[in-house]
C-alpha cells in the first residue's frame, strides 16, 4: 500500500532538456538508420509499431467512460507524437508465477516490468534485449537527466558486463522514517521539541504522564510489527538492521548481526516495559494503529515524508487543533540524523524482449510518457487543457498506472527541488514560474496559511506532505549513507526467508522482554552458521 502511495503522488520537477527534446517539432515521417533502427528521441513512425506488455493487475478504475488500459488520454498522447501502440498481452496478481510460465513455454511479451530476481533470470537465459545503444541515443535529455541525478548508482544496477539491460523506476531519495509530533500537544505540556534520543523518550513520558490527550488515555509510540518503522532509533546508535552496510575494511555486512544491534534492542526494550511504545502494537491491524493517532490517543509516529497521502491526515477531522510538525530525531552524538540510502531501484526494471524488431520504440514511449505524466513540455500541457473531459474522473493527477508502460522516473532529490519550488513561486506569488502539476500543492500550502486547520482533509494532507514533510526529509543534519549492496544471492534464494523469519522474531522478543537481550549474541551465531557467511561471501565476491 505504502508503494502504491508514493508510485501514485511523486512527482517530478522540469528540465531543459526535457523540454527542447519533447516540443513536438520532429519530423512527422521518420526514414529509419542504417541499420533500420530509428533513434530519434522523438521521431515520429510513418507506420504505426506496436509492442505488447505484460502488466500488473490494474485496480483503479479513475478512467473515463470508453477508455481503457489500451486506449485513454496518456496512451493517445504517445501514439499522436511518436505513433507507438501497446497492447496489453496479459494482466496479473503474480507477476514472479506469471513470467516463470512464459519463460517455461517461451511465450513472452515484448515488454516487461520485473523485479531484481526475473531480471537475473532474463539475462541468464539470454532473453532480452541489450539496450546499451537504444538508451545513449534513444533516451530524452530529460529522462537522462532524471537517470543522471543518481550519479552512477542506478544505471548500475541494471548493468550486466558493463550493458545496460534494462530501464529502472526510480525510488527517490530522503524517503527515510522522520518523527511526527503533536505540537499542540507538545505547547501544552510546556516542553520543547526532542533533538536527542533521551529528549525523544522525555517527551513520549511527558505526554502520558500529564495526560496531553486529555483522554485519560494518552498513549507512547506506534511500532509496525518488524519495528522498522523504528529506524532512527537504531541510527542513532549508529545499529542499522534490514540493511547491507560496509564495515570500517569496506567489507559488506548485515546491520541487523551487528553488536551496535545490542544496546539498541535494549533501550526498545526497556521503553515497551515503561509503556512508551504500545503494548499491543503486535496484534493490532494497521487501521487500529492508524485509529490511536486519528482519535487523538497518540501524538508521536515515525513515519516518511508522505504521512499526508495516508489515512493520519483525518486526525484533524477528530481534532481540529491538532498541529503535526515533522523533526529529524533522534541525531546521534555528533548531531547527525542518519539513515541510509535505499534501493535506487523503485517498482522494478522495464525489459525488453530479446527478439523485439524495435526496443527503440520501448524508449519513445518512455520519453513522451514521462512527459505527459509531469507536464515537463508546453506540448504536453497544451494537450490536456484541449481533452479536458478525457481527464481522469477523479480530478487527481494522472499517475503512471493508465500509461503504455507504467513505469516512473524521478530525480534522486526531487523532493528537495519540489518544496524550494513550491516556496519561490508563493514568495514571488506568481503560479505560472514553476510546472503545472505542482500548482495543486502550491495552492494547498497558500490555502492552509489563510486557513489552518478549517482547510478540507486532502489539501491539509498536500500541505502536510509537500511542506512539512519534503522540508524536513532534507534538513541539513540528515546524513545519508550508501548501502552495500542491493540485490539477491544465490544462497538468499534458498536461505534468506528463514534468515529473515528467525530475525523478526528474535528482534520482537527482545523488545517485547519475551526473551533476554542475551537472545541476540544466540542468535548472531545461529544467522552466520545456518546461511548467512555464504551470503556475505558472495556478496563480498
Amino acid at each position: 500500500m505504502i508503494m502504491a502511495v508514493c508510485l501514485s503522488m511523486l512527482t517530478v520537477t522540469g528540465c531543459g532538456g526535457g523540454s527542447s527534446n519533447g516540443s513536438g517539432n520532429a519530423a512527422d515521417t521518420m526514414a529509419p538508420g542504417e541499420n533500420g533502427i530509428n533513434y530519434e528521441p522523438y521521431g515520429k513512425y510513418e507506420k504505426p509499431v506496436e509492442f505488447t506488455i505484460g502488466r500488473h493487475t490494474n485496480h483503479i478504475n479513475n478512467l473515463p467512460e470508453g477508455d481503457t488500459i489500451e486506449n485513454n488520454l496518456a496512451t493517445r498522447y504517445v501514439e499522436s507524437k511518436v505513433n507507438v501502440k501497446a497492447k496489453v498481452a496479459w494482466e496479473t496478481d503474480d507477476m514472479k508465477q506469471k513470467l516463470s510460465l512464459s519463460m517455461t513455454t517461451g511465450d513472452l511479451p515484448d515488454v516487461m516490468l520485473v523485479d531484481r530476481e526475473l531480471f537475473n533470470q532474463l539475462v541468464d537465459n539470454d532473453l532480452i534485449a541489450d539496450l546499451t545503444e537504444i538508451y545513449e541515443k534513444t533516451a530524452s535529455e530529460g529522462v537522462k537527466e532524471f537517470y543522471g541525478s543518481y550519479g552512477d548508482l542506478l544505471l548500475d544496477q541494471v548493468k550486466v558486463d558493463g550493458k545496460i539491460m534494462g530501464l529502472p523506476m526510480t525510488n527517490i531519495g530522503n524517503q527515510h522514517q522522520l518523527l511526527w509530533v503533536r505540537k499542540d500537544w507538545v505547547d501544552k505540556v510546556g516542553a520543547e521539541l526532542p533533538k536527542t534520543l533521551d529528549d525523544v523518550w522525555n517527551l513520549a513520558r511527558t505526554f502520558m504522564e500529564k495526560d496531553a490527550s486529555g483522554t485519560g488515555k494518552t498513549g507512547g509510540f506506534v511500532m509496525d510489527q518488524n519495528a522498522m518503522n523504528f529506524s532512527p532509533v537504531f541510527a542513532a546508535y549508529d545499529a542499522f538492521p534490514t540493511q547491507w552496510i560496509k564495515n570500517a575494511e569496506g567489507q559488506v555486512v548485515y546491520g541487523s548481526v551487528q553488536p551496535e544491534m545490542k544496546e539498541a534492542l535494549q533501550d526498545l526494550s526497556d521503553r515497551y516495559k515503561e509503556g512508551l511504545i504500545d503494548k499491543q502494537f503486535v496484534i493490532r491491524s494497521n487501521e487500529e494503529k492508524e485509529a490511536l493517532v486519528i482519535n487523538g490517543q497518540v501524538g508521536m509516529l515515525f513515519n516518511p515524508w508522505w504521512i499526508g497521502y495516508t489515512n493520519y491526515k483525518d486526525s484533524i477531522k477528530q481534532t481540529p487543533e491538532a498541529k503535526w510538525v515533522a523533526v529529524s530525531a533522534p541525531v546521534d552524538d555528533n548531531g547527525k540524523f542518519k539513515t541510509i540510502r535505499q534501493d535506487p531501484v523503485g517498482g522494478g526494471i522495464v525489459v525488453v524482449k530479446k527478439s523485439y524488431p524495435h526496443p527503440e520504440a520501448i524508449m519513445k514511449s518512455v520519453n513522451v510518457t514521462t512527459d505527459f505524466l509531469y507536464s515537463l513540455t508546453e506540448d504536453a500541457v497544451q494537450y490536456k487543457l484541449d481533452h479536458p473531459d478525457e481527464l481522469l474522473t477523479d480530478n487527481s493527477r494522472w499517475n503512471n498506472d493508465p500509461t503504455q508502460i507504467p513505469m516512473q522516473v524521478d530525480y534522486d532529490d526531487v523532493l528537495k527541488r519540489y518544496y524550494e519550488d513550491i516556496i519561490k513561486a508563493d514568495e514571488a506569488g506568481d503560479e505560472s514560474i514553476i510546472q503545472e502539476d505542482r500548482i495543486v500543492s502550491l495552492r494547498a500550502y497558500q490555502e492552509f496559511k489563510e486557513k489552518g486547520n478549517e482547510v478540507d482533509v486532502n489539501t491539509y494532507g498536500e500541505y502536510l506532505s509537500r511542506i512539512e514533510g519534503q522540508r524536513e526529509a532534507n534538513n541539513p543534519n540528515l546524513e545519508v549513507i550508501l548501502a552495500g549492496f542491493y540485490g539477491t544471492t544465490e544462497t538468499m534464494k534458498l536461505k534468506w526467508t528463514n534468515l529473515k523469519k528467525m530475525e523478526e522474531e528474535t528482534i520482537l522478543k527482545i523488545i517485547m522482554g519475551e526473551a533476554p537481550i542475551s537472545e541476540f549474541d544466540k542468535f548472531v551465531e545461529t544467522w552466520h552458521r545456518t546461511g548467512g557467511d555464504e551470503i556475505l561471501a558472495e556478496i563480498n565476491a
